[in-house]
């Protein structure tokens, strides 16, 4: 039983945590506003894990770049099209500003968690934020007709504030303090986990009474975002071998694993409540799809 429980704690943590983000919302939402330190912190420990030299190795890798960016901003939302034969306009509207968010913050995390490209993982991150500028606007605009504009200053901050302080008060850190970082990083996990299920109860409590309203349109909001962020990740990772086979998990993370806290901000302010299913649905999706690729990769 041990070994089940030790060999499948991330999967476990997941699935509790979507839970509790239903059947106490209550709770969640006492830490909604503290969910960016910690993405911060989670952000941290995975910067613990990279050099500086793995970052500069991966800013020099163009074809895994552009490749990864075509999957975020291209290929995603081009699914969202197959969601006009079932949903009605304000729900694909969501379902198109979910898939043409940039990668979420705990991309790194993840990243690790299926031995990726840490540090890949973390310029693509970054890259795929700043472009989200220009990227978002254009797809909304696309798909609904309606023109969202996404604050330059405040996704600059937000990006200096969640990937790049973190990055930066790593290294400095390990440069000041000669140790086995490997080995220490090795005893973090636990740590990781327990942000983990702040971060996901937290996320999912804003958005649970909307879910309820319709309970079976949030069922099929649940399974279409699941095949369409599935067959994402399939086409990132599948093409991404033959580009890299080091950085494919990455891509594929890094293509399934949206913004989620982008979409829901941008997504209340322009539409309001009505498209909130959506975004709810997006998180829990993707969280699940990660569940279903640990089972995978370890078969």
């Amino acid at each position: 039983m041990s070994t089940f429980l030790s060999r499948n704690a991330t999967s476990i943590v997941i699935l509790t945590s979507i839970v509790l983000g239903f059947l106490l919302p209550g709770i969640g939402l006492i830490w909604k506003n503290e969910i960016t330190i910690l993405l911060v912190l989670l952000m941290f420990f995975s910067s613990l894990r990279i050099e500086a030299k793995d970052i500069h190795r991966s800013l020099k890798n163009i074809p895994c770049i552009t490749f990864a960016l075509f999957m975020i901003f291209v290929f995603m939302p081009l699914t969202t099209l197959a969601g006009r034969a079932f949903f009605t306009p304000i729900i694909v509207a969501g379902i198109a500003l979910a898939f043409s968010s940039p990668p979420a913050i705990a991309t790194a995390f993840w990243t690790r968690i299926f031995k990726g490209d840490i540090a890949f993982a973390l310029v693509i991150s970054a890259f795929a934020s700043l472009l989200s500028i220009i990227t978002i606007p254009v797809t909304m605009l696309l798909a609904t007709g309606k023109m969202v504009t996404v604050n330059p200053y405040s996704m600059t901050l937000t990006l200096t504030e969640l990937i790049l302080i973190p990055i930066v008060a790593a290294l400095l850190l390990k440069r000041a303090i000669h140790t086995n970082w490997e080995h220490a990083t090795s005893h973090t996990g636990l740590i990781e986990l327990a942000i983990l299920v702040l971060i996901i109860w937290g996320s999912i409590a804003p958005g649970t009474q909307s879910a309820k309203t319709d309970p079976m349109q949030f069922l099929l909001l649940n399974v279409f975002m699941f095949i369409a962020l599935g067959a994402g990740f399939t086409v990132a990772y599948t093409i991404g071998k033959e580009i890299s086979s080091k950085s494919s998990v990455t891509i594929g993370i890094a293509t399934c694993v949206k913004n989620a806290a982008l979409a829901l901000v941008l997504g209340l302010t322009l539409f309001g409540a009505p498209i909130l299913p959506p975004l709810i649905a997006n998180l829990v999706a993707q969280n699940l799809l990660i569940v279903f690729l640990q089972v995978f990769f370890k078969r």
